[in-house]
C-alpha cells in the first residue's frame, strides 16, 4: 500500500486508533498495514527482550540452574519411605544461581522441557522437580558420552518421568503385591520362627521383576540368568519362577522342627532353580537362577560366566537374547569388593555380556549396622559410578514409580549394551532372619517401621481411589491366594 506524502500524521493516527477499536472500520489496504505493523512491533519488543544483556545474564543462570537439577536433582528425591521428604537443598536454591523471586513470572527459554521453548522461571522448576524430584532420582550426568545423556533426558523430561501405565498394568501390579505378602504371612504362621529371608517391606521388587519379565518376552529376549541373595530369594521363585507352593513347603517340612525355636538350616535359599515360563502376554522364557553360597555376591562373576557361555552358544551377537540380572543387598553392593572386580569387566571384549542390570534391594542395614556407620558413600550404588552408566533410585513403596523405572533400564541396556543400576529404598520389616530380633539394635528404625502399613494395602486403597479396584473385589483376591495356598500346604502335607 502507497502512503501519500500529502497524508498528515494525525490522519494516519486516527485510523490506527479507529482499525484498534474494530479492524473492520477501515478500508482493507490499512487492515492489511496495521497488522504488518503490530508484527513488526511484536518482533522488535522481542528480539530486545531477548539480546537484553541483564535478560541474556539470567538467561545463563536458568540453563545452569536446569543442569545442576539434572545433575543434583537427586538430592531432594522423595525416596526413603521412613523419612520425611526433603524440601531444600543449598545448591539448587534460587540464590545458589544469584536469581530472585522476582524472576519466577518471567519467561526464559527450557527448549528441551516445554514443547513452546518458553516458559516462566516457576514452571521451569516445577517440571524440573516433578521429573527429577519426585519418587525417582536419577544420576545420570557422570556420564561422559553425551548421546547417552540426552537419550535419557528425552525418556524422562517430555513425560516427567511419569509411569505410562494401563489398568491392566496396575490392577497386575496389585496382584503381584497381594501374592508377594500372604505368601509371607502364610509361611510366617506355618513355620513359625523358621528362617526364611522374608521380602516384606521389599515387595515391590516382585511387580518390578515381573515387569521387566514382560518387557524382555516382548523385545527378544529369550533368557534371562538370575543372580540373588537370600532375602526374597523364595517370593521370586514362586510368583516369577513359576515354582509350586507345594515344592516350597516340601522344602520348609523337610527340615522343621517345631520343637526348635530357631529353626533348622537353610540350604533351601542356596538352591538354585530352571524355569521355561510364559510371560502374561504369552511369551516364552527360561529364568536360570544360579546357585548361591552364603558368601552373598560370590554368585556374581558365576552370573557373568553363564551369560557369556549362552550367548556364544546362540551366536547371540546382539547380546539381547541373554539377559543377565543380579539383585543385591545394599551393604553386600558397597561392602563386597568382587561387586568392584565384576562392574570393572563389564566392558573388557573377553568377558562383556551387553551389560547387567542391577537391581539394589536397598534394605537401608546391613545385618544390625546402619549406612553411616558401614560406608562412606552418600548412596549403596556409588561405586558403580566407575563404569559411567545410570543410577536409578526409586522409592520402595512407590510400585509404578519402580515398574517405570526398570522398563527404562531396560530399555537403557538394550540400546547402549551396558551395564544399569536400580536402587530400591526400601526396609526389612524383620530382623536379618526371623530369628533376630531388631528391636535390640535398631529400636528407632523398627518402631517406624512397625507403623507402616503392607504395600499391598496401601497400593489397593489408591486403585480403589481411582475407581480401578472395589472392596469386595479385593477380598474375593485375598480369599483366592490364601486358598491356594492352603491346599499346596495339606496336598504337601498329605503326601509325606
Amino acid at each position: 500500500m502507497d502512503i501519500p506524502e500529502t497524508l498528515s500524521k494525525d490522519y494516519i493516527d486516527a485510523q490506527y486508533k479507529r482499525w484498534k477499536a474494530d479492524p473492520k472500520a477501515v478500508p482493507r489496504d490499512w487492515q492489511f498495514f496495521f497488522e504488518g505493523f503490530e508484527m513488526a512491533g511484536a518482533m522488535e519488543r522481542e528480539t530486545t527482550d531477548v539480546f537484553d544483556e541483564d535478560h541474556v545474564l539470567r538467561q545463563s543462570r536458568v540453563d545452569a540452574l536446569i543442569n545442576r537439577y539434572r545433575d543434583i536433582g537427586h538430592f531432594l528425591a522423595c525416596l526413603d519411605p521412613l523419612t520425611a521428604c526433603p524440601t531444600d537443598h543449598p545448591l539448587l536454591n534460587l540464590s545458589a544461581f544469584n536469581l530472585a523471586v522476582e524472576d519466577l513470572d518471567t519467561q526464559f527459554y527450557a527448549e528441551s522441557l516445554v514443547n513452546n521453548d518458553r516458559a516462566s522461571l516457576k514452571d521451569i522448576i516445577r517440571i524440573l522437580k516433578e521429573t527429577y524430584c519426585r519418587s525417582i532420582g536419577v544420576e545420570f550426568m557422570h556420564l561422559q558420552d553425551p548421546h547417552e545423556r540426552q537419550w535419557l533426558q528425552n525418556r524422562m523430561e517430555p513425560r516427567q518421568n511419569r509411569p505410562d501405565l494401563k489398568s491392566e498394568d496396575k490392577l497386575r501390579i496389585m496382584e503381584k503385591l497381594y501374592q508377594a505378602a500372604i505368601f509371607e504371612q502364610v509361611l510366617h504362621k506355618k513355620y513359625l520362627g523358621q528362617t526364611r529371608f522374608s521380602i516384606e517391606g521389599a515387595e515391590v521388587i516382585i511387580p518390578m521383576f515381573d515387569a521387566l519379565v514382560s518387557w524382555a518376552g516382548m523385545n527378544g529376549c529369550r533368557e534371562i540368568i538370575l543372580g540373588m541373595a537370600h532375602r526374597g530369594r523364595l517370593n521370586v521363585q514362586t510368583h516369577i519362577l513359576k515354582k509350586s507352593y507345594e515344592e516350597i513347603f516340601s522344602e520348609f517340612e523337610s527340615c522343621y522342627d517345631p520343637g526348635n525355636t530357631f529353626g533348622a538350616g537353610d540350604v533351601k535359599y542356596h538352591n538354585g532353580y530352571l524355569a521355561d515360563i510364559k510371560t502374561h502376554q504369552d511369551a516364552s522364557l527360561r529364568v536360570f537362577l544360579v546357585n548361591n553360597p552364603s558368601h552373598l555376591e560370590s554368585v556374581d562373576p558365576v552370573v557373568q560366566g553363564f551369560v557369556r557361555a549362552r550367548q556364544n552358544i546362540l551366536e547371540d551377537s546382539s547380546r539381547n537374547a541373554v539377559l543377565p540380572l543380579l539383585i543385591h543387598g545394599d551393604a553386600a553392593f558397597s561392602g563386597q569388593g568382587i561387586v568392584a572386580e565384576t562392574l570393572n569387566m563389564s566392558q573388557l571384549s573377553g568377558y562383556k555380556t551387553g551389560g547387567t542390570i542391577h537391581l539394589v534391594i536397598n534394605n537401608q542395614i546391613g545385618y544390625t549396622t546402619l549406612p553411616e556407620n558401614a560406608r562412606s558413600t552418600r548412596y549403596a550404588t556409588d561405586v558403580a559410578k566407575m563404569l559411567m552408566v545410570p543410577i536409578f533410585h526409586v522409592h520402595g513403596e512407590n510400585p509404578e514409580a519402580a515398574v517405570h523405572v526398570v522398563r527404562l533400564a531396560a530399555e537403557y541396556r538394550k540400546t547402549f549394551n551396558k551395564d544399569v543400576v536400580i536402587d530400591v529404598i526400601c526396609y526389612r520389616r524383620y530382623g536379618h532372619n526371623e530369628g533376630d530380633e531388631p528391636y535390640f539394635t535398631q529400636p528407632l528404625m523398627y518402631e517406624r517401621i512397625r507403623g507402616r502399613r503392607p504395600l499391598n494395602e496401601v497400593y489397593a486403597q489408591e486403585l480403589v481411589e481411582q475407581c480401578l479396584a472395589k472392596h469386595e473385589n479385593l477380598d474375593v483376591l485375598e480369599e483366592n491366594i490364601n486358598k491356594e495356598l492352603e491346599e499346596d500346604f495339606y496336598a504337601d502335607r498329605a503326601s509325606v
